[in-house]
């Protein structure tokens, strides 16, 4: 029989495990959101691009363009282009479009347009413009597009680059959609420097609820653009005093109560354009818009009667001759980089010859309970 004999215990080192990953799958999971949301937002940034084409030439030649020249009227047709509703899934303590129209309309509003956030709504009401406000961006550079005729995906949730941003209102027009600018003074969401930098839009918001500058038009204007006034009221809510007429849910009240809505001024019925006599319907405002042949009007306060646009005619001798029923307090004609080129005051009539150095002329009103802008008289081949 063999004999055992013990040796010495010999001790093994546990093998080291790994820490599982398991227990980090939240941060990992947030992380590879945050990194698919980058390389998606980089992937759009780099290939949804238009380059500018803009020559940034100032307007020339021997023809005098007058977008004013079968204007027809003293007061015109009173269109609101810049209304938000509750058709939005997000916004239902908005108003709704018949509520909007009702009181436009009460208003001597002829038209308004709809337009919501990413969407262009469609009710079985036909006698409204189609429209959209597209972005979703924190620095409110969102962009209008009126008649457009469907709705399309906001691609740059978090940046848009200039180049992404023409590519926008390149498919707008496409679309189309006439093109604006809004609310620009706005959390500075459009500088006058990036304006001037961008192309594809037509038109930007000089009155607006979140600040009034017609100079913006005179900085895109010298700079060779051909871009109109646009005036809107942005309404998302209506004053206190025209809610309590309506008949609408108590959620609804209860939702606007919390949200801080109800109580508030509000800026409704103060900013409009103004186009030519019968012009109300889509079609016929499209082609107005296109043409630039309406008006950009602010009134200073609610209630006030409205002002009355003029009559401008460029005759053969290139004198803008501006002519109305109302007496202004002021006619102003604004040429290249703002320069006041003339002041009537106290009249209801006005003449300035258009000079050869003139590439532009725009006319402004002040009225007693208002102010009128007129687009550009230009000059072209």
């Amino acid at each position: 029989m063999l004999l055992h004999i013990p040796g010495p215990v010999l001790e093994i080192e546990a093998k080291a495990t790994r820490p599982s990953l398991w227990k980090y799958r939240y941060p990992l999971f947030v992380m590879a959101m945050i990194g698919i949301l980058v390389f998606y937002q980089l992937a759009v940034v780099l290939l949804l691009r238009k380059s500018s084409e803009h020559s940034n030439s100032p307007f020339f030649g021997t023809k005098i363009m007058n977008p004013y020249k079968n204007w027809n009227g003293s007061m015109g047709e009173k269109i609101s282009l810049h209304t938000h509703s509750n058709e939005v899934w997000f916004t239902p303590e908005r108003h709704t479009i018949q509520e909007i129209k009702s009181e436009y309309t009460k208003e001597g509003f002829s038209n308004i347009a709809v337009t919501d956030y990413g969407q262009v709504s469609q009710t079985e009401d036909p006698f409204y413009i189609r429209g959209m406000e597209w972005g979703q961006n924190v620095k409110k550079r969102h962009i209008l597009a009126i008649g457009i005729q469907k709705a399309f995906y906001d691609y740059f949730p978090i940046y848009a680059s200039r180049e992404n941003l023409n590519w926008v209102m390149d498919r707008m027009k496409k679309l189309g959609g006439y093109v604006i600018l809004p609310h620009p003074k706005l959390f500075d969401s459009y500088s006058k420097e990036e304006m001037s930098a961008l192309v594809g839009f037509q038109a930007v918001e000089v009155y607006s609820p979140f600040g009034d500058d017609a100079k913006i038009l005179d900085t895109l204007l010298s700079s060779g653009k051909n871009v109109h006034c646009m005036a809107s009221d942005d309404l998302h809510y209506f004053p206190e005093t025209v809610v309590q007429k309506f008949d609408q849910p108590f959620w609804k009240d209860w939702i606007q109560t919390i949200g801080g809505q109800r109580g508030r001024k509000g800026e409704s019925f103060l900013r409009y354009i103004v186009t030519n006599d019968g012009v109300k319907d889509q079609t016929a405002v499209m082609q107005s818009l296109q043409t630039g042949s309406f008006y950009c009007v602010k009134k200073f306060f609610q209630g006030a009667l409205d002002p009355m646009v003029p009559q401008i005619q460029v005759n053969d001798k290139n004198q803008i001759q501006v002519t109305s029923k109302e007496r202004y307090l002021e006619i102003r004609f604004i040429g290249q980089k703002g320069e006041i080129l003339q002041v009537s005051p106290d009249t209801s009539s006005a003449t300035y010859q258009m000079l050869e150095s003139d590439p532009y002329v725009r006319v402004e009103l002040i009225a007693l309970t208002g102010s009128i802008l007129s687009n550009a008289i230009f000059r072209t081949n």
